[in-house]
């Protein structure tokens, strides 16, 4: 973890285990064993290690008859900074490059198997590297690894191409190398141990001869140990593992040409050389990857199973000066300048395939100081002469400064506001006090073996977890004292988690390590399959339907059969990227890239087509969308967003402190300001029009209240930091209790109990309020809702309704006790007709989504709109007899509905420059304002007469969701005001109050319990008494009737979505719904990010749900959350890229770091590279600018789905699988990169 991890972990150290404990339960991405025999280049997949004597022997052979240096000594005396750095301290750029020396690197791993300590073979080219043995003399490898002792001393060449020189240890006194990590060696019987302090892994090695040790045990602090087996000609035979695992390897001829896996009866990976290099690396396509080489053993070019080619050219120092793909795909030359005598500085000069230069300046010991991209902006860096980073410096000046202990642990860390956090260590070098920036503290204790026993946060509340004899983790109890327990296999995986409650979720694993059946606390059994590469191939569900997946040799996935047997496809060009899908209804999306490899056009199945330019530095400088309206952008020389200016001119510009953070926004002339506390959250935030927004925290950084134009909502919390109480601006009050697995189980809210049941799979069962009523749900085996009741105290059935799914889940009926609906659904699981007694409706839809008819029965409201639909691009000119009239920006500012022998009634909208509906003017000249706090949640509306204000609606917002409504008004005695709570996007209660105008006292209140659908949109309202108050009828896409003599009232519909009877529409926070089309009235604000159609709703109000009017996604919360915002900090609405993360794949897309977009509001979300190494990559993104000012993620670009969100609260990436955790931990290059993304983000 990062210091800046560690410093957030003590937040919610609940959070940090939980992550672990919810990992177990993923399907499938947690301690999964992947075989990742990758891709070339930028699509390879990891390092490499190595070691032994047979291929020494003879790779030193052909190497003397080839005239290639051999000597490991040699290589330390010539290049002692250059192969002591480790992979993780390398900058490299393009396919790529060591930007310090010009040396091409090709990492890959070959066979990950997940454990505690993770089985990996790896190997990595080097076009300097003349050391290599079992797969030809230029890779280093897993097998590779070994010791050369000689005269002056002892040298350690790695499985990375990592060679550490060491004097001659004595036994027992350890001694460190010259250059390069301190890694401690001793001499021992019979040969030497090598330790890793960083990792707790120790390497063994045996004496072979005189002058080599082979490598012969690798084992962790816990005992857990891989053992290298050999032949009787020294040939490695086999890699054993503790946890059960045995890889058997093939050899001929001093070469590997197989590896199996014993158990599965599996051939993972075959071998093929030439000359003896490696020339082909073939998977289980049976397609091989092809590499060839020129007379100094350099790969000059790779041939990928899809037969993609890439080539390699050299000058007489083995460093790269130009590559290029087959069309000229990241096409590069590279110019390496002469050192300068004085310094010992050089200049590496890339320029790129579209003629731009980035520059690194280079000291004399391999590190790059200096990086100029092509536009002139320059970051600097520090660092000591183990490679380790003391600063870095922003080409706008700003510096984050690395103090490090003797041991290279960093002890402190100033920001660039001066701002500093400190950690101290155990002689271990285990952090075991973090001291936060704003003077809170975390502690962590250890057993003796270095495994985290606990977690003291910052108020004191401590987090025990315990381990077995082999380190793996077997509980985790929380500061409560609830437990957790976790059975493992021999490896460490995960067989049972069981939570504190006793529910059991159970696993059955292949050989592989893979979950091949999972069983949830219910007894539902899904049952998985998988590629030899560990792609997922077939799911079978717990009733038996399945879905299957096929790819190609690169691991892209190439079809999708749903559990219908419908296919979607999907193809690829260089580089994997997804050049087109096709869904289940024939309807195609095609991609088009640069030579850069970042997304240029999108075209939709009309043909209609969005496209992207990127400056010299590789930002978005401007895109074009599919109505051929551009929006171009603006950045500062460290490469943040500064200026948005849409087509009518309007600049949303951007004003940052030294930590990124935005403090100023200027929208057009409209400026709010943010000002952050001492933990480093949003504080305080001005509007335009002086709407003020404050935060109060307590010491620890949770929100104890927030105060919005004069009006506060206050909270308070558990040990564990979760809600426990909120009390709303006008003194409603609402209390939460939890169970001892987290879920949400009573609710007291306006003085009215509501209590939880759920079964052993976590599903409500039972809902009770009161004494009065109760509402029963039961599931079927796939957990979907099968029917739900509404029962009164005495056991009457007030209400039932019960559902029926087609095989992928779509809803194909409704039936309750009065009425039955049913529903046809196309291919791709849309409606196109609702039926039931007396009652028909109809919808058709163009290849893009747009409705191109639609009809519902005459006596509902919206007829008018019933008929055909007409459009211009995206835009919408008519439905039925409505007419609509857009600006330039797409935004619909004129309503027309057609009136028989009267004039048209006529609605007017105006817009601001963030696209925010303002203003309307009804058909009767009412004028309508609406006001916005500056987080862009609706504060007020208000009804004019004139100037004055006759009619007012004040809004609070818990989060990002509406939690109350107070209405005043000339026409009513007093004011009116509706709460609300809710459990995850549905709303459980409404509490009607009227009270005096002049204080909070209640002159009278109904309380009425709410009934929703599927997805969380109210159905009834129930009083007190068993008595329905209100009851809905709908069309399929909302638009909403109900009995004239209802009781009562609710605005709420879709989740996330109000209802606005001035308009007919629904607010819906970033934009406005029409329920009578199905489509927003601006376009999305993340443009095509979300989906493929920026202004349409979801594809089936049945099963998706928009809740912030951004994105289509499935209606899960956790328990005990009323928004995704509350997960983390409510008040920073940073939930639209983890809910983009969430949806991985509206297209399929392989997110790479060019195909992130820049939306429609100005919203940020291009993504700048922290760190690189192999597959894996840290980028930074701002889908929010004004709030928070970004997102971080991890990407494993072998993997099509494989992007981990880093958690703030935890200073972890979510889901991450711990193969990949532990392969990467170690790696000094990933804690910077993260460290550089937190500085980046404003994160500190």
């Amino acid at each position: 973890m990062t210091l800046s991890g560690l410093v957030s972990a003590g937040t919610h150290p609940e959070r940090t285990v939980q992550a672990a404990i919810d990992g177990f339960k993923k399907d499938p991405s947690e301690f999964v064993g992947r075989l990742i025999p990758e891709l070339i280049g930028t699509k390879g997949a990891g390092l490499a290690r190595g070691g032994l004597r047979l291929a020494v022997k003879e790779g030193a052979e052909e190497a003397a008859s080839q005239g290639i240096r051999r000597t490991a000594r040699n290589v330390i005396e010539k290049d002692a900074d250059d192969v002591a750095r480790r992979p993780g301290e390398k900058i490299c750029e393009k396919d790529p490059v060591d930007v310090a020396t010009g040396r091409m690197v090709l990492p890959q791993t070959d066979v990950a198997l997940p454990g505690v300590l993770p089985l990996l073979v790896k190997r990595q080219f080097e076009s300097s590297y003349r050391l290599g043995g079992w797969f030809g003399p230029s890779w280093s490898s897993t097998l590779d690894q070994r010791l050369e002792t000689d005269t002056e001393g002892v040298v350690f060449v790695g499985e990375d191409g990592l060679v550490l020189a060491y004097p001659h240890p004595a036994p027992g006194v350890p001694t460190l190398p010259s250059h390069g990590p301190r890694w401690p060696l001793d001499r021992v019987e019979g040969g030497y141990t090598l330790t890793d302090p960083e990792s707790g892994h120790t390497r063994h090695f045996a004496d072979r001869s005189d002058t080599l040790a082979v490598l012969e045990q690798l084992d962790d602090r816990n005992g857990n140990w891989i053992t290298f087996e050999y032949d009787a000609e020294g040939a490695p035979s086999a890699l054993v593992h503790s946890g059960g695992y045995h890889l058997g390897i093939s050899t001929a001829e001093g070469r590997v040409t197989a590896l199996r896996l014993t158990g599965a009866d599996q051939e993972l990976i075959r071998y093929g050389h030439t000359g003896g290099h490696l020339t082909e690396v073939t998977n289980s396509s049976g397609r091989p990857t092809r590499f060839t080489y020129d007379e100094s053993a350099r790969i000059t070019s790779w041939t990928d199973t899809n037969d993609s080619h890439f080539t390699y050219g050299y000058d007489d120092q083995d460093r790269c000066v130009h590559q290029s793909g087959a069309e000229g795909h990241l096409r590069s030359t590279f110019a390496y300048g002469d050192p300068d005598p004085a310094t010992g500085e050089s200049v590496t000069a890339i320029t790129d395939s579209l003629g731009h230069t980035s520059h690194y300046r280079v000291n004399r010991h391999c590190q790059v100081v200096a990086e100029t991209d092509p536009l002139g902006a320059t970051t600097r860096y520090q660092r000591d002469r183990r490679n380790r980073l003391l600063s870095v410096t922003d080409p706008l000046g700003h510096t984050t400064e690395f103090h490090r202990d003797a041991d290279g642990n960093p002890v402190k860390v100033i920001r660039p506001d001066g701002r500093e956090a400190r950690a101290e260590y155990d002689a271990p070098g285990l952090p075991v006090k973090v001291t936060r920036p704003d003077g809170t503290t975390v502690r962590q204790t250890y057993d003796d073996r270095g495994n985290l026993t606990s977690i003291t946060d910052a108020a004191g509340q401590t987090t025990h977890l315990a381990y077995d004899a082999a380190g793996h983790l077997v509980s985790v109890t929380d500061p409560l004292g609830h437990a957790t327990t976790i059975a493992t296999d021999r490896a460490g995986l995960p067989l049972r988690v069981t939570d504190p409650l006793g529910a059991t979720t159970s696993y059955e694993r292949d050989a592989f390590g893979r979950p091949v059946a999972i069983t949830d606390p219910a007894g539902a059994v899904t049952r998985l399959e998988w590629t030899v590469e560990g792609h997922l191939a077939r799911r079978t569900a717990p009733d038996g339907t399945t879905e299957s997946w096929t790819y190609d040799g690169e691991g892209n996935r190439t079809t999708h059969t749903d559990a219908l047997g419908q296919v979607s496809r999907f193809e690829y060009t260089h580089f994997d990227l997804l050049t087109a899908r096709t869904g289940p209804d024939g309807v195609r999306h095609t991609f088009t890239y640069d030579t850069e490899l970042r997304l240029t056009e999108v075209t939709n199945p009309q043909g209609l087509k969005w496209s992207y330019t990127y400056d010299p530095a590789g930002r978005l400088a401007a895109e074009t969308d599919f109505d051929d309206r551009t929006l171009t952008y603006a950045y500062d020389p460290a490469s943040r967003l500064t200026a948005r200016t849409n087509v009518l001119g309007e600049t949303i510009a951007f004003e940052r402190d030294e930590l990124g953070r935005t403090v100023r926004k200027d929208a057009a002339g409209a400026v709010t300001t943010y000002a952050f506390d001492l933990t480093d959250q949003l504080a305080e935030a001005v509007g335009p029009d002086g709407s003020t927004l404050r935060i109060l925290r307590d010491r620890y950084g949770r929100t104890v209240s927030e105060t919005v134009d004069g009006r506060t909502l206050t909270y308070t919390h558990d040990a564990l930091g979760r809600r426990t109480g909120r009390t709303t601006p006008t003194g409603a009050t609402t209390t939460w209790s939890y169970d001892p697995a987290g879920r949400r189980t009573g609710m007291v809210a306006s003085g009215h109990s509501i209590d939880f049941t759920y079964d052993a799979a976590g599903r409500e069962v039972g809902r009770h309020i009161g004494e009065s009523l109760s509402l029963e749900h039961t599931f079927d085996v796939l957990g979907r809702l099968k029917a739900q009741s509404v029962r009164t105290a005495r056991g009457g059935l007030l209400r039932h309704r019960a559902y029926e799914y087609r095989a992928d889940g779509n809803v194909t009926r409704v039936e309750d006790d009065l009425s039955s609906r049913t529903f046809d659904l196309d291919a791709t699981g849309r409606v196109t007709a609702v039926h039931a007694a007396g009652w028909t409706e109809r919808y058709a839809y163009d290849e893009a989504g747009n409705q191109t008819e639609a009809s519902w029965p005459s006596t509902h409201p919206g007829g008018e709109a019933t008929g055909p639909r007409t459009y211009a691009g995206t835009r919408i000119t008519r439905a039925g007899g409505i007419r609509y009239e857009h600006d330039a920006l797409g935004r619909t500012v004129l309503r027309q509905k057609t009136r028989l022998s009267r004039r048209p009634d006529t609605w007017r909208y105006e817009w601001d420059a963030e696209d925010r509906l303002t203003a309307v003017t009804t058909p009767d000249g009412t004028r309508w304002h609406y006001t916005y706090d500056p987080l862009g949640r609706r504060t007020a509306k208000l009804r004019m007469a004139g100037e004055t204000v006759v009619e007012r609606v004040d809004f609070t917002w818990d989060g990002t969701t509406l939690c109350e409504q107070t209405t005043t008004s000339t026409e009513l005695p007093h004011p009116v005001t509706l709460t609300w709570d809710h459990q995850g996007l549905h709303p459980v209660t409404q509490t009607e109050r009227i009270t005096s105008a002049t204080s909070d006292a209640d002159i009278d209140s109904r309380f009425y319990a709410i009934v929703t659908d599927l997805i969380g949109t109210p159905t009834e309202l129930v009083d007190e008494a068993g008595e329905t108050a209100w009851r809905t009828r709908s069309t399929l896409w909302g638009t909403t009737a109900w009995a004239a003599d209802s009781t009562a009232y609710t605005p709420l519909r879709f989740p996330g979505q109000y209802y606005d009877p001035e308009t007919g529409l629904h607010h819906n926070y970033f934009r406005v719904y029409d329920p009578e089309t199905a489509r927003y009235l601006s376009q999305d604000p993340l443009g095509l990010v979300p989906g493929p159609n920026p202004v349409t709703y979801v594809p089936n109000p049945h099963m998706w749900v928009d809740p912030l009017g951004l994105k289509c996604e499935e209606p899960e919360l956790p328990e005990g959350y009323t928004s995704r915002p509350a997960l983390n900090d409510p008040y920073h609405p940073d939930v639209v890229d983890e809910r983009i993360a969430d949806m991985r794949e509206m297209y399929g897309v392989k997110e790479r770091p060019a195909s992130s977009m820049i939306g429609a509001n100005g919203t940020q979300v291009t993504s700048k590279t922290m760190w690189n190494h192999g597959p894996y990559r840290i980028d930074v993104e701002n889908p929010n600018p004004g709030q928070r000012p970004g997102q971080m993620h991890f990407q494993d670009q072998s993997n099509p789905t494989a992007k981990y969100q880093y958690n703030f609260s935890d200073g972890k990436f979510e889901g991450l699988p711990r193969s990949i955790e532990r392969e990467i931990a170690n790696v000094r290059g990933f804690h910077a990169g993260i460290r550089k993304g937190l500085n980046m983000l404003g994160e500190g």
